[in-house]
C-alpha cells in the first residue's frame, strides 16, 4: 500500500512530498509493506517546521542562527506509533524535540557471543527455562544497589557503575559482574554506555538513601511490548570475513538482549517534556500538533541543560539494565554447563538523540525513534570496528531470524538503520483471528514467560496468551525484505543471520 504523497525515486528510495525545503526520504523497496496511517502521522509531525519559524520570528534578537529540521531519514520498519512514526530519524539543527525519542528513552540492543555451541545447549534447554523463569521472574536476579550506586549510574552510566561498586563486592549477581570485563566492554557500547547527566529530577524515591542497599523491580527487568532476550545461534555467515573479526561463527550461541529505561525512562521523559513546554514563548500560538522544540538560545540554557540531563540519565539506565539482562542469562547458563566466554559484541539504543556541535554556535540534534545507528568506518575511527563499520543488530519477531550488519554510514539515511521487522498489524488487530496459526507457533517455540504454563490456572494463563498473541510473528513485517533494503540501499552490509533457541518475555 503506497501514499499519494510518496513519490519513488529508485528501487530502494521513496521521496517524501510536504511543503517545507528539508529532503525527506523513505527506504523500503516494494516488497516492504507500508502503514499510510505512518505517513500521516509523521506529516503531522513535520508541521514542527512552522512552529520553528513562528519561534525564531517572534523574538529573533534572541537567536544568533535560526532553528529548522535538516533531514528525515525513514528506516524500512517505518510504521505508526504513538505521536513519532516508529523508523523516524529526525535532524534538527539550534532545537531538540524530547518527544521525538518516544516513552521509552534510551531502549536498545545489546549482543553477546558465547563459546557455547547449539549441540551443547540443546539437550539443556528444558531445565534452562527453569533456571531463566527463577532468574527474571521468581526472585532470582539479587541485584541490591545502594542509593549512591543508583545516583551514580544515572549520572554516569556504566562508567559511574564501575566507579561506585567496590571489588569486595560479590553477593548475588554482582560476582557475575565483578568475573565480566565490563570495563574492556566500554569500548563497544555507543557512547561507552554512559552519558553525562548533571541533574537527577524527580528521581529520589528510586535511587533510595545512599548509603542504605536494596532491591528494586526496575534493574533486570525486561519490560513488556516488544521487549525480549533471546538465545539464539547463528545459522549462516553473510560475509565471513567480518564474522571472523567479530569472534562470530556457524551454530555458535549468542545471547540478545532488547529492553530500555522502563519507569526511570517514562519518568524522565515526562520531565525533558514538560521543560520543553514550559520554555515556549506565553505569548505564542501553541503548536497545533502538541510538539514542542526547545530552541537554543542564551535564555533557554538552563531548559536545555535540564533536557539533556533528564534523557542521559534514562539513557545512562537502559544502558546498565541491559548489561545486567544479559548478566542474568550468563548465570543461568553457567549454572547449567560451567564457566564459559560471554565477551560483549556491541550495544547501542535506537530511541535517543545524538548531537554535534557546528562551526560558530550552532548544534545539531539526531534523534531516532525506532531507529538504530549504522555507522561506517570513518565515524568508527578509534573504536574496535575501525574497519568494518558500526555493528546494526536487526531482531526479527518473535521466533524469526535475527540478523547482525555492518553500518556504512550512508548520508541520505542519516547513517541510520531499522531496529526490527516493525509492525504490519496493531496489538488489537494481532488479537483478532490468527488463533491455528499462533497455537501452532507456541507448539514449536519456546517462549519463557512469568507463568509456568504447566502449573497456571487456566484464566492466568489465557491472559499471558493474549498479550504474547499482541507480539506474534503474523504482528510483524517479514524481516527478509526489511534486510534486502538495508543492503541494497547502501545502509548497512549483512554479516550473520542468526535463529532463535529461546525467548524470554515479561
Amino acid at each position: 500500500m503506497f501514499h499519494k504523497q510518496l513519490t519513488r525515486t529508485s528501487a530502494t528510495q521513496s521521496r517524501l512530498d510536504h511543503p517545507y525545503d528539508f529532503p525527506a526520504f523513505l527506504f523500503a523497496t516494494t516488497e516492504v509493506q507500508l502503514e499510510r496511517g505512518a505517513v500521516d502521522e509523521l506529516l503531522h509531525l513535520l508541521e514542527l517546521e512552522n512552529t520553528l519559524e513562528r519561534l525564531y520570528q517572534h523574538a529573533p534578537h534572541d537567536y544568533d542562527a535560526e532553528a529548522h529540521i535538516r533531514r528525515v531519514a525513514l528506516t524500512p520498519d517505518f510504521h505508526k506509533g504513538a505521536g513519532i512514526p516508529v523508523g523516524t530519524v529526525l535532524e534538527g539543527e539550534n532545537f531538540i524535540l524530547p518527544q521525538a525519542v518516544g516513552n521509552d528513552i534510551g531502549c536498545g540492543m545489546r549482543l553477546h557471543p558465547t563459546s557455547l555451541s547449539r549441540d551443547q545447549l540443546e539437550p539443556h534447554l528444558d531445565r534452562l527455562e527453569g533456571r531463566l523463569r527463577h532468574m527474571f521472574f521468581e526472585g532470582g536476579r539479587d541485584i541490591a544497589l545502594t542509593g549512591r550506586q543508583r545516583r551514580a549510574l544515572l549520572h554516569g552510566g556504566v562508567s559511574g557503575l564501575l566507579e561506585s561498586v567496590p571489588q569486595a563486592q560479590s553477593g548475588g549477581l554482582w560476582r557475575q559482574f565483578q568475573a565480566q570485563d565490563v570495563r574492556g566492554d566500554l569500548e563497544r557500547m555507543d557512547s561507552g554506555g554512559s552519558l553525562p547527566a548533571a541533574q537527577l529530577s524527580g528521581l529520589d524515591d528510586w535511587i533510595g538513601s545512599l548509603e542504605h542497599s536494596s532491591r528494586d523491580s526496575q534493574i533486570g527487568s525486561i519490560g513488556g511490548g516488544n521487549h525480549f532476550v533471546e538465545l539464539q545461534y547463528v545459522h549462516k555467515l553473510l560475509e565471513p570475513g567480518t564474522a571472523h573479526a567479530w569472534g562470530l561463527k556457524v551454530g555458535q550461541v549468542t545471547v540478545m538482549v532488547h529492553s530500555g529505561s522502563l519507569g526511570v525512562g517514562h519518568l524522565s521523559g515526562n520531565l525533558a517534556r514538560d521543560a520543553a513546554k514550559r520554555a515556549y514563548p506565553a505569548g505564542l500560538t501553541r503548536p497545533e500538533n502538541g510538539f514542542y522544540p526547545l530552541t537554543l538560545c542564551e535564555h533557554n540554557e538552563a531548559a536545555l541543560e535540564g533536557i539533556v540531563s533528564a534523557l542521559n540519565s534514562a539513557g545512562n539506565f537502559a544502558f546498565v539494565n541491559r548489561l545486567f539482562l544479559a548478566l542474568m542469562v550468563q548465570h543461568a547458563l553457567e549454572g547449567l554447563l560451567g564457566e564459559l566466554d560471554f565477551p560483549l559484541l556491541y550495544d547501542a539504543p535506537h530511541n535517543f538523540t545524538w548531537s554535534t556541535l557546528l562551526e560558530g554556535n550552532g548544534r545539531t540534534f539526531l534523534h531516532r525513534k525506532g531507529a538504530t545507528p549504522a555507522r561506517g568506518f570513518e565515524a568508527m575511527q578509534g573504536t574496535p570496528f575501525a574497519y568494518t563499520g558500526e555493528p546494526v543488530l536487526v531482531p526479527g519477531s518473535m521466533g524469526a531470524s535475527s540478523f547482525v550488519l555492518a553500518g556504512r554510514g550512508l548520508m541520505e539515511s542519516l547513517s541510520s538503520a531499522s531496529h526490527g521487522a516493525g509492525r504490519q498489524k496493531t496489538r488489537g488487530d494481532a488479537m483478532r483471528g490468527h488463533d491455528l496459526e499462533f497455537e501452532q507457533f507456541l507448539q514449536d517455540f519456546r517462549v519463557v514467560t512469568p507463568l509456568d504454563w504447566k502449573r497456571a490456572r487456566a484464566d492466568v494463563r489465557g491472559k499471558k496468551l493474549e498479550e504474547l498473541k499482541q507480539e506474534a510473528p503474523f504482528a510483524y513485517k517479514g524481516i527478509g525484505p526489511v534486510v534486502d533494503t538495508l543492503e541494497q540501499a547502501g545502509m548497512a552490509r549483512a554479516v550473520v543471520e542468526l535463529r532463535p533457541l529461546l525467548t524470554v518475555k515479561g
